[in-house]
């Protein structure tokens, strides 16, 4: 398999979000696209070449992925789906009602909020 997107997970540390993000502009010459998460950060970048799975899951870990998420990708004997996702829906209560929240990312990485459901 051969791809040109690297995506990367980042739960949790800030610092390790910086770190990544100042690694992605050392290794690669680009700015990777990002968004904060509900648990840390995503980070993604598109390469101007393709990379084989092995170089995939190295630049991963170099760039501080979740390491439980590469293990997986790695033991997965179909094609290992990058999964950060463009569209994701999240529930709130709130004690009396349950609201549906959307998140969506748009190719300037802006990330804005629709309520819907109240």
């Amino acid at each position: 398999m051969l791809t040109n997107r690297i995506t990367i997970d980042i739960d949790g540390n800030f610092f390790v979000f910086v770190h990544s993000f100042i690694r992605c502009l050392i290794l690669f010459s680009k700015v990777p696209r990002y968004r904060k998460t509900s648990k840390g950060y995503h980070l993604w970048i598109y390469l101007d070449r393709l990379i084989t799975e092995k170089e995939l899951y190295k630049y991963r870990l170099l760039l501080f992925d979740d390491r439980k998420r590469v293990k997986l990708d790695m033991r997965c004997r179909l094609k290992p789906k990058q999964v950060l996702f463009d569209e994701k829906k999240i529930t709130e209560f709130d004690g009396k009602n349950v609201r549906v929240i959307k998140h969506q990312v748009f190719p300037c990485c802006v990330t804005t909020v629709k309520r819907t459901g109240e």
